[in-house]
């Protein structure tokens, strides 16, 4: 299946918009001349995997989110929340990320516990 490129070059405007960045400023950060950062955003031109890894990075994105319309099942709060955690990760060293996902795991089942529980108390007192 072919990318879809102009839909690429769109998010890749968005994104470019979001960081307050002209079209010549973002092209001389991923290195390539204005009319081809022009024709990457309107989708005239296939750009090459280096291209991309330098978009990702000076936009501060992940490639999903410029290649596909949804990073995940749960949308922009998802992906929102998920460049929050890269960010936040960029100078942990190895162990930290490590403590850090069994934190997270241990979050999750704690919040999943709690869930049920209110759930169960809810149904407690509707049924008195």
């Amino acid at each position: 299946m072919e990318p879809n490129y102009k839909e690429i070059g769109k998010r890749i405007k968005k994104y470019r918009e979001e960081r307050e960045l002209s079209q010549a400023k973002l092209a001389e950060k991923i290195e390539v001349s204005v009319p081809y950062m022009s024709d990457i955003e309107t989708g005239k031109t296939k750009f090459s995997l280096p291209v991309l890894v330098n978009l990702v990075n000076a936009l501060e994105v992940r490639p999903g989110e410029l290649l596909t319309e949804k990073v995940c099942a749960k949308g922009e709060l998802c992906a929102l929340i998920l460049r929050e955690i890269d960010q936040q990760l960029t100078d942990c060293t190895e162990m930290q990320m490590q403590l850090l996902a069994e934190a997270f795991r241990n979050e999750k089942k704690l919040l999943v516990a709690y869930e049920e529980k209110m759930k169960r108390l809810k149904t407690t007192e509707e049924e008195e």
